[in-house]
């Protein structure tokens, strides 16, 4: 099977780019090109560009970050064997990145299930639901909708209406939308308001930090950052 000209992979909080034996304006566009497949899935992450033995110059380096920037993405490292790529870097101030530690076998562990409710559809003004565990709605909740969860609460659309997560007291729960714009957000014990002034519809959560609801863009496997390390 030949080889994608790039290959995106996730390890540890940040997202790694590889890329082919292709010239480096076509691995540019063919990078250009699976950003802009899905871009929200990349607002706010974490990047490393793994280039290998490629040597590249100062305007191809300079591209690339500019491209990543574009997408939202940060720089946290660039991973190079090449000892000019590796000057290169250097002399520009970029960070560079220790080769990713070789893949172990995965340790078998069974993790405790918890109890989650899917609802596919739009709730409207009236509408109201609380479940024991976790929630996620495939759909918009209106203003005047209310929904709550002992647990996580997660909306594939957009948050206008009244959300509790963590109800009955857990603040660490947290909550996702696609578009988060509700009329109260609460989290265990705390309260928030959506912020008067428009913003920008992207997919964002809201957790607890300091005794205080806090807004952020949704990074890409949050949510399972914090599902499954509740249990490690």
């Amino acid at each position: 099977m030949a080889r994608e000209p790039v290959a995106i992979k996730g390890v540890g909080d940040a997202l790694w780019f590889s890329f082919g034996p292709e010239p480096w304006p076509e691995a540019l566009r063919a990078l250009e090109a699976r950003l802009s497949a899905n871009p929200s899935f990349f607002i706010g992450g974490r990047a490393v560009l793994a280039l290998g033995d490629r040597i590249l110059e100062e305007a191809d380096l300079l591209a690339a970050l500019a491209l990543l920037n574009r997408f939202g993405l940060t720089l946290t490292g660039i991973w190079t064997e090449h000892p000019v790529t590796q000057a290169l870097v250097r002399r520009l101030g970029l960070p560079l990145q220790s080769p990713p530690a070789p893949e172990r076998a995965p340790e078998t562990r069974e993790l405790p299930l918890e109890p989650a409710w899917v609802v596919r559809r739009t709730l409207r003004a009236g509408h109201y639901l609380q479940v024991e565990g976790h929630l996620c709605v495939i759909g918009d909740v209106h203003p005047g909708a209310e929904i709550a969860a002992t647990g996580d609460i997660v909306i594939w659309g957009r948050l206008l209406g009244t959300a509790h997560a963590g109800c009955e007291g857990n603040d660490e729960a947290a909550v996702y939308a696609l578009e988060l714009r509700p009329v109260q957000l609460r989290i265990g014990r705390h309260i928030a308001r959506s912020p008067e002034e428009p913003r920008r519809p992207i997919p964002e959560q809201a957790v607890v930090q300091e005794g205080r609801i806090v807004v952020e863009p949704w990074r890409p496997l949050s949510w399972m950052e914090r599902w499954f390390g509740r249990f490690l």
